[in-house]
């Protein structure tokens, strides 16, 4: 199995996988799916001629799990350091959900490994409702069941629509088994990292391309949040090099819910700001 040692005492498992040719995504996981967020557009991406660098965060899966305070900004830098490891200069950068906040934080304080970034189903501050449902399922997941909290996720996670539907009929047992991988100390200290992060003086800092995806009925992370939070719209506001794409009629899960139209969408991204890239060079 293949390991990079990062820190001492820190190993991230770590697989690299397409084209050998072809230009690195460093792959960003959500809090409570890790890097199996990525599984239903993996194939996608690779038949673009993307070479997927996925792997376990810092507490996730196979790589070491500390018990220590994690940060939004420790796991962007774990990010850097596995660039660092493996011999990697500069990057596209994809991270959906609590992963799309770890991208905003990589591309504002590692602009220079930043070749373009995408930030999946993400914001840069959490209003007072989201702050308060993370704040809910840190409690839920320190004294539920952990299928039942599985459960709990899925239903604000992904459409109804969806999970009546074929496509969606094995959602639920995905997600259990998916969840059951990663330690329940480091889910929870993902809940209070998404709580109190407050990524706004970051946005300015942001010299990259960087789209911002996000599901018009997203309940999670929408794309417009109430004053007290800093969300998608308002982001490409205030900084010329961020702009959107807004999936229409899903929640939070397009990487399940529509890959072949996420796997679309951030594709001519990347390839745009490649060839962008390469003339400027």
């Amino acid at each position: 199995m293949p390991y990079a040692q990062v820190d001492d005492g820190i190993r991230l498992y770590y697989e690299l996988t397409g084209p050998e040719d072809g230009p690195v995504v460093i792959q960003f996981g959500g809090g409570l799916f890790g890097r199996h967020n990525f599984g239903f557009v993996n194939d996608g991406f690779r038949e673009r001629g993307f070479r997927l660098l996925s792997f376990d965060a810092r507490g996730y899966g196979a790589s070491t799990s500390p018990r220590e305070w994690y940060t939004i900004e420790g796991w962007a830098d774990d990010g850097a350091k596995l660039l660092d490891a493996l011999g990697l200069d500069r990057v596209l950068v994809h991270g959906t959900s609590m992963g799309g906040m770890i991208a905003i934080a990589f591309a504002a304080t590692h602009g220079a490994r930043t070749i373009a970034a995408c930030a999946d189903v993400a914001f840069a501050k959490p209003d007072v409702y989201r702050a308060t449902l993370f704040r809910v399922w840190r409690r839920m997941a320190e004294s539920m069941p952990w299928d039942d909290f599985s459960d709990h996720v899925t239903t604000q996670a992904v459409g109804a629509a969806f999970l009546e539907s074929e496509a969606g009929k094995d959602t639920f047992a995905t997600v259990r088994s998916v969840i059951g991988v990663n330690d329940p100390y480091t889910v929870r200290q993902a809940c209070l990292a998404m709580e109190q992060m407050d990524l706004s003086p970051l946005v300015p800092m942001i010299e990259r391309p960087l789209l911002m995806t996000n599901g018009t009925h997203d309940i999670l992370c929408p794309p417009v949040l109430a004053p007290s939070g800093l969300g998608a719209r308002r982001m490409a506001e205030l900084n010329s090099a961020i702009t959107t794409h807004e999936f229409p009629d899903i929640g939070h899960a397009d990487l399940l819910e529509c890959p072949d139209e996420a796997v679309r969408i951030v594709s001519s991204f990347f390839e745009a700001a490649l060839s962008d890239d390469a003339d400027a060079r």
